[in-house]
């Protein structure tokens, strides 16, 4: 068996290693939790959690409550119930906004807590995959250096 041989079966041995020291620690890491199901969520305790959970339903509403409003209207909008109803569907317009902004900002701030919280149950994942790497990085380079010494030891021997 030449040099070669020995050194590349030393390699592939290393390389097997590190896959079994890699499939180790992969199986040593948490399950990811089940995504939740809608029968599993919480129901609504109040008018606003309601507006949270589902601010495009309120919109709707009230968009089918100007409509309706509207269409109870009498043809002169100048009536003074007709400047009311008006005056109420400015309201529910402005309320609708309202509640629109508090939902987008509820969202918001979901949407940045949960990134944070997965920030922080992947970083000690994220620091091994770079140790990992780094060490793959310099046992890779330490390699190619090993070879590229013995490739010119050989092409010296050849011109000899």
């Amino acid at each position: 068996m030449s040099e070669a041989d020995t050194r590349r079966e030393r390699i592939q041995s290393r390389i097997d290693i590190s896959q079994d020291r890699l499939k180790r620690e992969s199986e040593q890491l948490p399950a990811l939790p089940a995504p939740r199901t809608s029968a599993q969520t919480q129901p609504a305790q109040d008018f606003r959690s309601l507006a949270r959970q589902h601010p495009w339903l309120f919109v709707a509403a009230g968009a089918g409550a100007g409509l309706l409003v509207g269409a109870l209207l009498p043809k002169r909008a100048g009536s003074k119930l007709g400047g009311r109803a008006l005056g109420l569907a400015a309201a529910g317009a402005e309320l609708a906004i309202a509640l629109s902004r508090n939902a987008r900002e509820a969202a918001g701030e979901s949407a940045r807590d949960g990134l944070n919280k997965l920030d922080e149950g992947t970083a000690p994942l994220r620091r091994r995959a770079s140790a990992a790497a780094g060490t793959a990085k310099r046992d890779a380079r330490s390699a190619g250096v090993r070879i590229a010494g013995e490739a010119i030891k050989f092409a010296t021997r050849l011109r000899s």
